[in-house]
């Protein structure tokens, strides 16, 4: 699920979050760190983000929050480490006009962090034009691709259809497509489906209706229909080499696994662990998801025995905002439009090094999602949901997208 639907419903990546004595201390630390910087209580809001840093590894806003914290208590050496911290993520934040930072201006140490976040902003390119898609405004998702046939299929939030890569119509669903994936030995083509205001022809009286779409990978008739049992948005899945699905829901957090053959979905996590996980990925001997949550990370959840563990990144890797994440081989591949830059990158599977795959590239836009065939990457540029606002207008002066598929090399 895209950034414009979870910023519309839940969160954004400050610290908006409400909290109640019955919520996870994660919750309880964001709220109470909301409210010491409104009181301008910097001494308070260092001592809660310290906390708060390792159940939410990898947010570079803590990183950003306790550097300025730092500064405002007059300690200029702990705040310059945490914004070389901040530069090495390679994101671009405004650093220069905050006066919490005021106090180091003329410093030489800023001054470097400050080219480096410069730095930043040149564009990093490793991708090649795959193909286009022809319809305008479709507002893609998802993409997956279909290794028997070497057919692609894209989902479009706008028209509430699939297309295949030529731009043929294969499939309608009752609301918005999210995500797709293809099981090849069955012959079946999984889609998430729920609504949003985005969706030209839905009733709002469908709001928070999703559900899981079996249809016949080859003709595109409709064989199963799996609605949700919680309200929300079917947003984002991955499929097991024996046929499993792990679904996520991201408006209201739950991660869920559909079992080969079944016909409800079973619930992973536990209520107030994911506020917005994203897409799971499967570790290579399928024992492990890896959920990417937009605020909080990526966890790891044992299928043995449900398990969660938060994965605990080097202090220059940042995490939040994921919205597609991927298994290749020895390491995560991420879709990061939660970020600015908005971006593609690859991280060691103990998120130890980084590498910016693409990023400030013309025509990138908004990335969503990707697939992953033989060693390429395959990922849908210039998606067009910035192009309209939270209620799902066009924005005024806003042309017709033209999206398109790209494709990295990922040797």
């Amino acid at each position: 699920m895209t950034a414009r639907c979870r910023a519309a419903s839940i969160l954004t990546i400050g610290f908006l979050l409400a909290a109640a004595d019955s919520e996870p201390r994660w919750r309880v630390l964001n709220h109470a760190a909301r409210l010491a910087i409104q009181q301008n209580n910097y001494a308070k809001v260092r001592e809660i983000l310290v906390e708060l840093k390792p159940l939410m590894p990898g947010n570079p806003r803590v990183t950003y929050n306790l550097a300025a914290s730092e500064a405002k208590l007059g300690n200029p050496e702990a705040a310059l480490a945490g914004l070389r911290k901040l530069a090495g993520m390679g994101l671009v934040y405004d650093i220069a006009s905050d006066k919490d930072f005021s106090s180091l201006i003329g410093n030489r140490d800023f001054a470097a962090v400050l080219k480096r976040i410069e730095e930043n902003k040149q564009p990093v390119a490793h991708s090649k034009p795959a193909f286009a898609l022809a319809e305008r405004d479709l507002i893609p998702e998802d993409i997956a691709h279909d290794p028997k046939t070497g057919r692609f299929f894209i989902t479009s939030v706008r028209k509430a259809k699939i297309v295949t890569g030529d731009g043929k119509e294969f499939a309608k669903a009752p609301w918005p497509v999210f995500a797709l994936r293809v099981d090849a030995d069955r012959r079946i083509l999984w889609a998430s489906t729920g609504w949003v205001p985005h969706c030209e022809s839905c009733d709002k009286a469908d709001k928070d209706k999703t559900a899981l779409l079996a249809f016949d990978a080859d003709s595109g008739a409709l064989k199963q229909r799996i609605d949700a049992p919680i309200k929300g948005l079917l947003g984002d899945m991955t499929i097991s080499r024996r046929g499993d699905i792990y679904i996520s829901e991201g408006i209201y957090g739950a991660v869920f696994r559909l079992p080969v053959g079944g016909k409800t979905l079973e619930r992973l996590d536990a209520p107030g662990e994911f506020p917005s996980p994203q897409t799971p990925a499967l570790s290579e001997d399928e024992k492990t998801l890896y959920v990417p949550d937009y605020l909080r990370g990526i966890a790891a959840i044992d299928l043995g025995t449900r398990a969660v563990r938060w994965l605990m990144p080097a202090d220059n890797v940042a995490l939040s905002g994921i919205d597609g994440l991927y298994v290749y081989r020895d390491s995560f591949l991420a879709v990061q439009n939660g970020t600015t830059p908005p971006r593609i990158m690859r991280f060691s599977l103990d998120l130890h090094k980084q590498e910016v795959l693409e990023a400030n590239t013309p025509g990138l836009g908004e990335p969503t999602h990707g697939t992953i065939s033989g060693d390429f990457f395959y990922l849908i540029a210039n998606s067009g949901w910035d192009d309209y606002d939270d209620e799902g207008v066009k924005k005024a002066g806003s042309a017709p997208v033209a999206s398109a598929i790209w494709k990295i090399g990922l040797h």
